[in-house]
């Protein structure tokens, strides 16, 4: 899409109303299905977002089933060091936008923890230090689920000092 797109919802509460709604998205991604992606003016740009990192990060997610911050892992690495860093990291992120903290990060990484990994998947390629000093076994985690470590070619492209 050229921009925000809106999508209509209907869903029915557990008490069995039906709330029917349109979603402004600027992306999406299905399970069993498509990503669907709204490219945004460049003016429009923020450090560490990346709509596309983040829907494509779901979709990784959903490799399992239903996203949940827990995609499939490669062979070595600990489905129990991943759940401990990632909750401990969520709750922590969590209570710092409850507090009015400001992270660096999208607030919108505190909705659930398929979010979360999502947006600390954009902030890992788009803004890598801030995640590598304030997250580092987040970040290590990160390195290892994509396979890369992106700081210090970022550090390369963006010195601090040329700040």
């Amino acid at each position: 899409y050229p921009g925000d797109f809106v999508v209509p919802r209907r869903v029915t509460d557990d008490a069995g109303v039906v709330h029917e709604y349109e979603d402004t998205l600027v992306g999406e991604a299905w399970e069993g299905g498509p990503v669907l992606l709204s490219w945004q003016p460049e003016s429009l740009a923020a450090d560490g977002i990346n709509v596309v990192i983040h829907e494509f990060a779901h979709k990784l997610d959903m490799r399992n089933g239903e996203p949940d911050g827990l995609p499939p892992l490669h062979a070595g690495m600990s489905v129990q060091r991943w759940a401990s860093v990632w909750s401990t990291a969520y709750e922590r992120f969590c209570a710092d936008v409850d507090a009015g903290v400001d992270t660096g990060i999208d607030e919108y990484a505190a909705e659930s923890p398929a979010e979360f990994f999502a947006v600390m998947s954009e902030c890992f390629f788009e803004i890598p230090d801030l995640i590598q000093q304030a997250w580092p076994d987040l970040y290590e985690q990160l390195a290892r689920f994509y396979r890369l470590d992106p700081a210090p070619r970022a550090r390369a492209l963006f010195p601090p000092d040329a700040a």
